[in-house]
């Protein structure tokens, strides 16, 4: 059985949507599984347990839509995926831009009730209820479930990666202080109180960035404390590996936050302009802990005792 899974982007959706691997292949005799993903997202792929990755540039697309170059790479996209003759074509992300690839007989996605954007739920063939108001993970795995009809613990999902996870360094921890809203940053006055807190506890930290906003916070950081480091830039795998390392994670709501609890190290997930209880960091495996809410930022001693207790 050949099944394509459409999630694009982002970063933190797309490790949302991982569990439903574990899902599939326990509950599914020789299923092979590929993925169209974002450009941007597909080293985050190489190490996810599927068959085949295939890419899509729709983030690109959009800025030259009735550009001849975007129309070409698109019908060349969709080329592709008819010709793998797939078995089913699941459409996890319930956008437009995503659902027009879903026009087989075969083509599941979320029905009028469940989906983000309606008009998406013209070009699917089979429309499955999900209730909204549930976490993406569960939403992600629950779809999965009813299409092919198997049934689910909702609190014990099982993320999946081809990676080495086994070497812990007891020192260190990681700060994700980077996000693509602003609204859900912590001010870089918290984590300089919050290193310095770790400093006198003999842990190191470590900064990862992905742009100039993002660096540009993380030398501020680094300017007003003795122990922390900022790591130069690198791909999601890459990064990955290194978070693999560590001991704690500490982090806003952003897609690395995620990644970090799915990889299963312990991680303090930050919320300031966000609900957790649909998109916050949750692994059974591990402390996956989620402070504040939409319009209540986490309080640095609150933050600092969380970590005290939990590290």
């Amino acid at each position: 059985m050949k099944v394509l899974v459409i999630k694009t982007s982002s970063l933190g959706d797309i490790v949302h949507t991982n569990p439903i691997i574990s899902d599939l292949k326990k509950n599914l005799d020789d299923i092979e599984i590929h993925w169209l993903v974002e450009e941007s997202f597909a080293s985050l792929l190489s190490i996810f347990p599927i068959e085949k990755v295939i890419i899509s540039k729709f983030r690109t697309w959009k800025k030259n839509i009735f550009n001849r170059k975007t129309i070409l790479e698109f019908t060349d996209l969709c080329n592709q995926i008819s010709s793998q003759d797939y078995d089913y074509v699941i459409d996890f992300q319930g956008l437009l831009r995503t659902s027009i690839l879903c026009k087989s007989e075969n083509a599941f996605g979320y029905n009028l009730k469940s989906i983000k954007e309606p008009l998406g739920t013209l070009f699917y063939k089979n429309r499955i209820q999900v209730e909204k108001n549930l976490h993406a993970i569960d939403r992600n795995r629950l779809l999965a479930s009813k299409i092919f009809n198997f049934k689910i613990d909702l609190e014990k999902p099982n993320f999946s990666f081809n990676l080495n996870k086994n070497n812990n360094l007891e020192n260190i921890v990681f700060f994700i202080t980077g996000t693509s809203n602003i609204k859900k940053k912590w001010s870089v006055s918290n984590w300089v109180k919050c290193a310095k807190r770790l400093e006198q506890l003999n842990y190191q930290v470590m900064m990862p960035w992905g742009n100039h906003s993002e660096y540009e916070d993380c030398l501020s950081i680094y300017d007003q404390t003795n122990n922390t480091k900022i790591l130069e830039k690198m791909s999601i795998d890459a990064l990955a590996q290194q978070l693999s390392k560590a001991k704690f994670v500490i982090g806003v709501d952003s897609g690395l936050t995620h990644l970090a609890s799915a990889l299963d190290i312990p991680t303090l997930g930050l919320f300031m302009h966000s609900h957790p209880n649909l998109t916050g960091i949750k692994n059974p495996n591990t402390i996956a802990e989620n402070i504040g809410r939409y319009s209540q930022n986490p309080h640095i001693d609150e933050v600092i005792k969380k970590f005290e207790d939990l590290a």
